[in-house]
């Protein structure tokens, strides 16, 4: 049996009672989880308000399985969230955010406790900290740093940022090239660190334009990666 600090990504209706869990381990990285009659309180000690999305748990599981599904033994909170659940802005970024994870995590294999530890420390920074229409930007821009392919911050004074090479250059001759209000956006929020977003001063037009070139950025950069389908609440959230 192992036991280990896991975070909840996304769950998947199963049949009339249960539920496929998909966490993010310390321990052993991905894996999914089938909670048999988890819907049917009565019927079993897993409870399903343990498994919304980024809760903070710990989990007693075989993982026998590299692949397929698991089955928890135990289950119990790590860390208590006192807010991420009851504001309805936090609740659309954790949706948004979970939706991208989907995609990514699929690209990401195996152990990385590095990886989890961020996932961690951002979900108790939304948790405890005001609500923030930057925050899921500079999320997805530190995510980079995890999947291989973080901006290259050399020559940050050019003209033009290459979301293929992830290199800034002055030359505009790509067909995947940042430029104008989204470079300097870009590079503002890039050089900020979590607690420095509250600062900017950006309206709804300038944040959506640059989420989507970041989309665009993952897109270009992860093979399996589709556009999260909660984009479009997101932006009706914070417009």
């Amino acid at each position: 049996m192992i036991k280990t600090p896991a975070i909840v990504i996304w769950t998947l209706k199963y049949g009339d009672s249960s539920l496929i869990a998909n966490c993010y381990t310390k321990k052993d990285g991905l894996k999914s989880y089938m909670l048999n009659g988890v819907l049917k309180s009565k019927k079993t000690g897993i409870k399903k308000a343990l498994f919304q999305p980024f809760n903070l748990i710990n989990i007693i599981s075989d993982h026998r399985r590299k692949e397929g599904l698991n089955y928890i033994k135990e289950v119990s909170i790590n860390k208590h969230l006192g807010s991420i659940h009851n504001s309805i802005s936090k609740t659309t970024i954790t949706l948004f955010l979970s939706d991208v994870l989907k995609s990514v995590l699929q690209e990401e294999g195996g152990e990385n406790e590095s990886l989890y530890d961020f996932l961690e420390t951002m979900t108790l920074w939304l948790d405890s900290n005001n609500s923030n229409a930057n925050f899921h930007i500079k999320f997805l821009i530190e995510l980079t740093r995890y999947m291989g392919f973080y901006p290259n911050i050399s020559n940050n004074n050019y003209e033009y940022f290459d979301m293929l090479t992830g290199c800034f250059t002055n030359n505009n001759n790509s067909k995947n090239i940042l430029s104008g209000k989204n470079l300097n956006s870009f590079k503002e929020i890039l050089g900020m660190n979590f607690d420095e977003i509250k600062l900017l001063k950006w309206n709804n037009s300038i944040r959506n334009s640059l989420l989507n070139e970041i989309i665009r950025y993952y897109s270009l950069h992860l093979q399996r990666f589709k556009t999260p389908k909660s984009l479009s609440v997101l932006h009706e959230i914070f417009k």
